[in-house]
């Protein structure tokens, strides 16, 4: 199964987007969260092909907004971002409630959408905070913002994908080429060969 993660500036315009996804084969491509420039649904739907399948973000408001997976027919929606920092007991009792609804099957894995800060529902070693469990087998984190802290979050997110796959792909709201706009970890190991840059996009896109 291919994979793709794409980052795109937040100077880049919705064309720009639309026309990376035109030419994306993979199984799974994983846009960032809601931004100024991310394209409709129905716009994504024109564009990408047959057995492509597009994570985006579609509402007013990053609180208001609704994830989906698209693909050339139909737009599966997601229950909402539920946290956005460290969560309290019930903040991750409703995660574990929508993690279901989040989990997607694509070809003969599984994919499971963990929005921007619910990443820190989990512990630096890969743990559940809260003794909770979320079980997955490809781990998608699209974030709103480049995210900080990475010296706990990239062992973090390695941890996590011991034996799994582990998706990171934020909007690059820095417009300049950055290191941790997209990452894709691989069995704990971080596919930075495979990152790629053109005008204002990055991606990295890798065979799990």
């Amino acid at each position: 199964m291919k994979v793709c993660a794409v980052s795109p500036w937040i100077k880049a315009s919705t064309t720009d987007i639309l026309d990376f996804l035109k030419k994306a084969n993979a199984e799974l491509v994983v846009l960032p969260g809601l931004c100024e420039n991310t394209p409709s649904l129905k716009a994504i739907q024109g564009v990408i092909g047959r057995g492509v399948n597009v994570f985006v973000e579609q509402g007013p408001s990053k609180g208001k907004a609704t994830p989906y997976l698209v693909t050339h027919t139909k737009a599966i929606p997601m229950p909402p971002q539920i946290f956005a920092s460290s969560p309290k007991t019930r903040c991750m009792d409703k995660l574990v409630a929508a993690w279901p609804g989040r989990t997607l099957p694509i070809g003969s894995r599984t994919v499971t959408f963990a929005i921007c800060g619910e990443i820190n529902g989990f512990n630096p070693n890969g743990s559940v905070k809260h003794g909770r469990t979320l079980t997955f087998d490809i781990l998608a984190n699209p974030a709103h913002t480049v995210m900080g802290r990475w010296h706990y979050l990239g062992p973090k997110l390695s941890a996590l994908s011991k034996g799994k796959v582990v998706i990171h792909v934020a909007n690059n709201n820095r417009n300049h080429n950055l290191s941790t706009d997209v990452r894709i970890y691989n069995n704990g190991n971080l596919q930075v060969d495979k990152v790629q840059r053109e005008g204002k996009l990055t991606w990295c896109e890798c065979r799990i």
